[in-house]
C-alpha cells in the first residue's frame, strides 16, 4: 500500500512542479493517461488516482472526450465560492430551492452568491458577465425563457474556459451535454390530464407557460394523454402566455373559457399560482370548484392548500432539489463527477380540487 502511495505521489509531485516552475501554461494538456504510465513505469490505476487528485486540488482539469489540462496556477487551490442564478428568488417555490442549495453548501464549507435574472435573457445576460468576474468554482443555474433561449453559448464558453463548473436546475437546454437537475414535467402533463379523463372529463382546458421549457413539455404531455383517448387537440380552450404578458393574458384566457357556451369541465393549469389565479376568476363568476370546474396543475407550493380549493397538484422537491444541486456542484468542482443528469418522476398529489362527470 505504501508503494503504491509513493508512486502516485511522485506523478503528483511531478506535475505540480511543472506548473509551479512556469514550465506549462494554463490550458496545456498532460500526456494520456497510457503515455503517464508508461512515463512512471505505474498501472493506469496509479496515474488515475493522481489525477484525481490534481483536479480536487484544482492543479488539472478534466474534460470528456480530451483529457487532462493544466489550470491556471492562480487558481490551483479549490475557490470555496459558489453562484446561484435563478429566475425568481423572494416567491413560491425558489425560496426554499434556494434554502436547500445553501445549507448543503455551507454543510461543506462553501459560500452562495446569489443572482437574479427576473426569468429576464438581457438581465441573466449580464448577471453571467458578473458571475464570471466573480472569484467562484461553480454556477447552479435556472435558465431564463428556456424555450428561446438555450442559455448564452458566449457566457458558457468563458465559463468552461474560467473552469467555473455549471449545472442547471428545472431546465435541461442541452440534455446531451449539459448537467442538469429536472422534474419530469411532461410525465407530468400526462398524470395530470389522464388524472381528469380517468374522471371522464373529456372537454379539458388547459394554460400552460410558452416561453419556459417547463410549460413546453407539461403541454406535450397534456396532448399525449388526450391522444390516447383518441381526443383531439382544441386550440380554443388552450391558453400560451409568455413572462411580458402573463397577467393580462391568464385574466383574458380564463373570462374567455368561462363564458364558452359548451365550457370546458376542467382545466390543466402551469402551475399553483395559475390555478389560484382560475379559482378567483372562477369566484367571481359565481362557478363552483369542483362542482362545475375541476382544477389541476403543478408544484405543489405552499399556494396549493392556502386557499378553500385545495389542489390536485404534481409535486416539485424543491428543498430536496437543491440540496441535490448542491452536492452535484461540488462533486463537480472536486472532481468527482463530470456532468450528472438527473430527472424527478412526476408525483400526483390528489385533494380536492376534482371531481368526476
Amino acid at each position: 500500500m505504501k508503494e503504491a502511495e509513493t508512486k502516485h505521489e511522485l506523478i503528483e509531485n511531478y506535475y505540480i512542479s511543472l506548473i509551479e516552475e512556469n514550465k506549462v501554461s494554463a490550458g496545456d494538456q498532460l500526456p494520456s493517461e497510457n503515455e503517464i504510465a508508461n512515463l512512471f513505469n505505474v498501472s493506469r490505476h496509479t496515474v488515475r488516482q493522481a489525477l484525481t487528485y490534481l483536479v480536487q486540488e484544482g492543479w488539472i482539469y478534466k474534460e470528456r472526450g480530451k483529457g487532462s489540462f493544466y489550470s491556471n496556477k492562480k487558481t490551483n487551490e479549490v475557490k470555496k465560492n459558489v453562484a446561484v442564478l435563478t429566475t425568481y428568488i423572494s416567491d413560491y417555490i425558489f425560496p426554499k430551492i434556494i434554502s436547500g442549495i445553501e445549507e448543503e453548501l455551507r454543510r461543506k464549507g462553501y459560500n452562495l452568491l446569489l443572482f437574479n435574472s427576473n426569468n429576464d435573457i438581457e438581465n441573466e445576460r449580464r448577471c453571467f458577465e458578473d458571475i464570471i468576474n466573480q472569484d467562484i468554482s461553480g454556477l447552479i443555474v435556472e435558465p431564463a425563457q428556456s424555450t428561446i433561449n438555450n442559455l448564452h453559448h458566449d457566457s458558457i464558453k468563458k465559463l468552461e474556459k474560467n473552469n467555473i463548473k455549471y449545472i442547471a436546475i428545472n431546465a435541461n437546454c442541452d440534455e446531451e451535454n449539459s448537467a442538469y437537475i429536472v422534474v419530469d414535467d411532461e410525465q407530468g402533463g400526462y398524470k395530470l390530464t389522464n388524472y381528469l379523463l380517468e374522471l371522464g372529463h373529456r372537454n379539458i382546458a388547459a394554460l400552460f407557460k410558452a416561453d419556459d421549457l417547463q410549460g413546453e413539455k407539461r403541454r406535450r404531455g397534456y396532448i399525449k394523454a388526450l391522444n390516447e383517448y383518441d381526443l383531439s387537440f382544441n386550440k380554443s380552450i388552450v391558453g400560451e402566455y409568455i413572462t411580458d404578458n402573463q397577467e393580462m393574458y391568464i385574466d383574458q384566457f380564463i373570462k374567455k373559457i368561462l363564458n364558452l357556451e359548451e365550457k370546458p369541465t376542467a382545466i390543466v393549469c402551469y402551475n399553483d399560482k395559475v390555478a389560484l389565479k382560475v379559482i378567483d376568476n372562477c369566484r367571481k363568476e359565481n362557478i363552483e370548484i369542483p362542482k362545475d370546474l375541476s382544477i389541476v396543475s403543478f408544484d405543489d407550493s405552499s399556494l396549493a392548500v392556502s386557499s378553500g380549493v385545495k389542489l390536485t397538484t404534481i409535486k416539485h422537491p424543491k428543498e430536496e432539489m437543491g440540496i441535490r444541486a448542491a452536492k452535484c456542484i461540488i462533486d463537480m468542482i472536486e472532481g468527482r463527477i463530470d456532468k450528472p443528469q438527473y430527472t424527478y418522476s412526476a408525483e400526483l398529489i390528489v385533494r380536492d380540487s376534482c371531481s368526476r362527470v
